[in-house]
């Protein structure tokens, strides 16, 4: 039995408070506990009398060089008894049995929590600590604070990824791209590598005349392959974060490494400029699909069909006048009103703030309109829906959506998703796929149409003699937008949604597809068989860059997640909620994660077995201490799956009233 297997065990009995060592979940179990222990000891006795002490946590990999077995690694440079350390994923204690008299300093990579995992230990020590400048926001005090402060709800795309809950006192943010570092008897040149996080830094060590080491952090993993690549999502529209991934490789490329030492997969002492080119490449292309413009004018003669308004409505937030799409239809921004023949009744679709009103109620002055009889949100982001929050008269009308829409707006703080609003919104009407729906002498049929986000709903529909479908921020006009409203695993977006919503619409073929942001335009059956296409490669060319091999699985930030999300207590209170273990893969895959209570409460620890493309859902309490202070308390959840280390960015937040 080896020693990670009956850790395992051990954890299975235990749980751990950081600050009173282990407590036993149940006092029946304490015999059982007993057993293992003793088990434990003598493997141990039997491991030294053969020989074959436990492994060292380091492995000298190079002259004066070694790396840790953890997953992420860190590595340290030493010479004389002093040692230089590259991320603290160990505290300075797992460096003793080496023999180190002093260890000048610890630099850090980037800001992620499984990287930084003991800055405490070291700054404890008078170790000084140094990052990048650009990481502030993520490690210093003030900065984490105000993170956590403004990133629930996230009303935008643009956000950070594992950040650790509180910040740290005395941290040195102040490397820059360029800078130079001498140690002992290397040079050490600052390398800014944005991509796997905006703040990434690598360290090229040389001396003398040898080409550079390279210490890349998650900048590189392995040949070809991206390291969570959702945290190069750096908004949902763009490849604002792959373009600047591979072009970081390219970077250290041009420095020519004899080593890279990266913080995930192994160490490459042979053909680095290949290996990083060839990263490059790869990711470059899945940054370049993020833009079907891109991709249908590669194929060449790019189907044209006309805009159905003037252009000065394409891409507007509803700040222009009403342009009149048949006679009874309007647009303006993100907002669309249809107009009944009885009574002049208006149904009004997706309202973003208070200018949406403004312009609803001018529309309604101008042409003598009557009441507002129905509200739908054509998916879950704010601008399509929180001009419902400045309406009168919500008793007057009713708000409908796909079930699928409806579920984060009525519930904000149940997932981690983006531009959501605090606010909770009540239904009248869900619908599910395929559901039909009459309003007045319109019919409406409903479909789950995923793609910008997976909270969307398409509506099928004649207005005016003309079939049309209404798509949300999914399909744009090939010169709008880049043609789509992009894709990024914190919206729960990939490019094979999009395929396959585009073939729902293909199939239903309608005469005008009516997009958002004051872009409806003539429907092309041509344009849609190249977005099903489009989605197809999209999947191809991420799934080539995703460490197991599936892009659903790497990226996606959620595959290990707590439901609830936000809860709101009182000191005493017990909070209940449910760690639902995802898997994406067609293996079964055996899952740990770790509830980390910092102190506050008893840290929750879970290892399960979850099958091939399978959810497991683990439901749990935590009985709060009556001394927890007030405000808001987040608790990270770590995990280690498959002994290759963290993958997914999952925490609870309890909020103490």
């Amino acid at each position: 039995m080896t020693p990670r297997r009956l850790y395992r065990i051990l954890a299975s009995l235990f749980t751990v408070d950081h600050s009173r060592g282990f407590i036993m979940k149940q006092k029946s179990l304490i015999g059982l506990g007993c057993v293992v222990l003793l088990a434990f000891v003598a493997w141990l006795g039997e491991s030294n009398l053969r020989g074959d002490r436990p492994r060292p946590p380091w492995d000298e990999i190079l002259p004066g060089v070694f790396r840790s077995q953890s997953s992420p690694a860190s590595y340290v440079f030493v010479r004389d008894g002093k040692a230089l350390v590259i991320d603290a994923v160990l505290p300075p204690s797992a460096l003793d049995e080496m023999g180190i008299k002093q260890i000048d300093m610890v630099l850090l990579t980037h800001h992620h929590r499984d990287t930084i995992a003991n800055v405490d230990a070291f700054l404890k020590a008078k170790i000084p600590v140094r990052a990048a400048k650009t990481s502030a926001p993520w490690l210093t005090v003030d900065g984490v604070e105000k993170y956590w402060t403004s990133v629930l709800p996230l009303r935008s795309s643009n956000t950070a990824y594992f950040v650790v809950p509180v910040g740290f006192e005395g941290i040195d943010c102040s490397l820059e791209d360029g800078q130079k570092i001498e140690w002992n008897t290397w040079n050490i040149q600052v390398v800014g590598t944005p991509g796997h996080s905006r703040d990434h830094l690598s360290f090229a060590f040389t001396r003398e005349k040898e080409a550079p080491i390279v210490c890349c952090g998650d900048a590189f993993c392995t040949t070809g392959k991206l390291w969570t690549p959702y945290t190069s999502d750096w908004d949902h529209w763009t490849d604002m974060g792959l373009k600047p991934t591979s072009e970081s490789l390219i970077k250290l490329a041009k420095l020519a490494p004899r080593v890279l030492l990266p913080a995930h997969g192994p160490m490459i002492d042979k053909e680095c400029v290949s290996a990083l080119e060839t990263t490059s490449k790869a990711i470059s292309e899945v940054g370049f699909l993020r833009s079907y413009q891109r991709f249908t004018e590669r194929i060449g003669d790019v189907p044209q069909y006309k805009f159905l308004v003037p252009k000065e409505q394409i891409a507007s937030s509803g700040d222009k006048p009403w342009a009149q799409v048949s006679d009874h239809l309007y647009i303006t921004g993100n907002t669309y009103v249809l107009v009944s023949k009885t009574d002049n009744a208006m149904l009004v679709i997706d309202p973003w703030a208070e200018r949406s009103v403004k312009q609803i109620d001018k529309l309604r002055q101008d042409q003598k309109l009557g009441n507002i009889e129905i509200v739908w949100f054509s998916h879950a982001h704010y601008d399509h829906f929180d001009g419902l929050y400045s309406m009168a008269g919500r008793e007057g009308f009713q708000v409908w959506a796909l079930d699928k829409v409806a579920e984060p707006l009525e519930d904000p703080f149940r997932w981690r998703a983006p531009f959501l609003d605090a606010r909770p919104i009540k239904f009248e009407r869900k619908f599910k796929e395929g559901d039909t729906a009459n309003w007045r002498e319109y019919r409406f049929r409903f479909v789950h149409l995923p793609g910008q986000t997976l909270y969307t709903m398409g509506v099928e529909t004649s207005i005016d003699g003309k079939k049309c479908m209404f798509t949300a921020d999914n399909f744009f006009h090939h010169e709008q937008f880049s043609g789509s409203g992009g894709w990024m695993g914190l919206n729960r977006s990939s490019p094979g949604p999009y395929g396959t919503s585009a073939k729902k619409v293909l199939d239903f073929a309608p005469e005008w597809v009516l997009a958002e942001h004051g872009g409806p335009y003539e429907f092309s059956a041509e344009d849609y068989r190249r977005r099903v296409e489009w989605g197809k490669i999209g999947v191809k060319a991420a799934d080539v860059i995703s460490p197991t091999g599936s892009h659903l699985h790497d990226w996606n930030p959620h595959h290990i997640a707590v439901e609830r999300l936000v809860h709101k207590a009182k000191a005493g209170d017990t909070i209940k909620a449910t760690l639902k273990l995802s898997n994406h893969t067609n293996n079964a895959r055996s899952i740990s994660a770790f509830l980390e209570g910092r102190g506050i409460f008893v840290t929750q620890s879970w290892t399960k077995s979850v099958p091939a493309n399978g959810v497991v859902e683990v439901p749990f309490a935590i009985e709060l201490p009556k001394s927890i202070a007030k405000g808001r308390h987040i608790f990270a959840v770590r995990n280690s799956e498959d002994e290759v280390g963290e993958l997914v960015d999952a925490f609870m937040v309890i909020e103490i009233e």
